[in-house]
This record gives C-alpha cells, sequence and structure tokens, in this order.
C-alpha cells in the first residue's frame, strides 16, 4: 500500500531496480541475435552500465534500510512479448535488428520515465545528495544510451 511519498519512491525504486535486472538478462541474448555488429557492441557495452546500475540501485536501497523486493514492470513485459512476437514472425534475420534496436530505446525510455519520476520524489522529499547524485548518474548514462543506439544504422 502507498501512503507516502517515502512509499511511492520505494515502490518506483523496486519498480526501476527489476527493470535493469531484466536488461541484464536481456543484454546477451540481444547481442547474440543482432546481425548488426555496432548493435551487437551496444548491448556488450551497456551490459557493463547495467551492472554498474544495479550496484548503484542496492547502495540505495540500503541507504534506506528496505529490501529490494520484486516488483515487476508489467511496461517491461509488454515489450518483451512484443518483441518476441516479431521475431517469431520475422522471416528475413536482418529485420531482427530493426526490432532489437525499437525494444533497446524502449527500454532506455522506460528507465528515463522510472528515474525522472524518482528524481521528482526525491526533490519533494527533500532528499540528500547521497540519494539523488546516484540517481541523477543512472539517468545521465540512460540518456546517453538512447543516444547511441538512436545513432547505429540498424
Amino acid at each position: 500500500m502507498i501512503e507516502s511519498e517515502h512509499d511511492l519512491f520505494v515502490r518506483e525504486l523496486r519498480e526501476l531496480y527489476h527493470i535493469e535486472q531484466e536488461l541484464a538478462d536481456l543484454q546477451t541474448e540481444l547481442a547474440d541475435a543482432a546481425t548488426d555488429e555496432e548493435l551487437e557492441s551496444y548491448y556488450m557495452a551497456h551490459s557493463e552500465t547495467t551492472s554498474e546500475q544495479l550496484e548503484r540501485l542496492e547502495q540505495l536501497f540500503e541507504g534506506f534500510g528496505v529490501d529490494p523486493g520484486v516488483i515487476e514492470s508489467s511496461s517491461l513485459s509488454g515489450l518483451r512479448t512484443e518483441r518476441d512476437e516479431r521475431v517469431e514472425d520475422l522471416r528475413d534475420p536482418v529485420l531482427g535488428d530493426l526490432v532489437e534496436a525499437e525494444l533497446g530505446r524502449a527500454i532506455e525510455r522506460l528507465e528515463l520515465t522510472k528515474l525522472e519520476t524518482l528524481l521528482t520524489l526525491a526533490d519533494r522529499m527533500d532528499l540528500p545528495a547521497e540519494i539523488v547524485d546516484p540517481l541523477e548518474q543512472t539517468k545521465a548514462e540512460a540518456e546517453s544510451g538512447l543516444e547511441r543506439i538512436q545513432e547505429l544504422p540498424a
């Protein structure tokens, strides 16, 4: 039950954490599926960034004294289902790169949306820099990831 800004912040943080965990698992699959070397490279490089983001989020949970828990993202589930259905229907594997790049852009935007909500809540709650700075760093990385995948020729 969400009764306060703190409760909403923790819930949003848990959902972002789940998104990052799912992405960590998904990136190898996406890199393996890519036929474009730049797209494959993007997903492999992004995997390291995701690991760092997960560590940052875990530190935030420690700082808040709460367990990360599991709050699945229905948005991410929908994106993955849509991607799987499209990939299944593809007859030309090269078209899969377009589908994989679309998923990458959508996930980056989903991350950015969650981070913007968390930062808005952090501002409203007047949270300290120890909480805000890691979120801002993660947001900057997500923005950079989105810019990079938008530049790929896929």
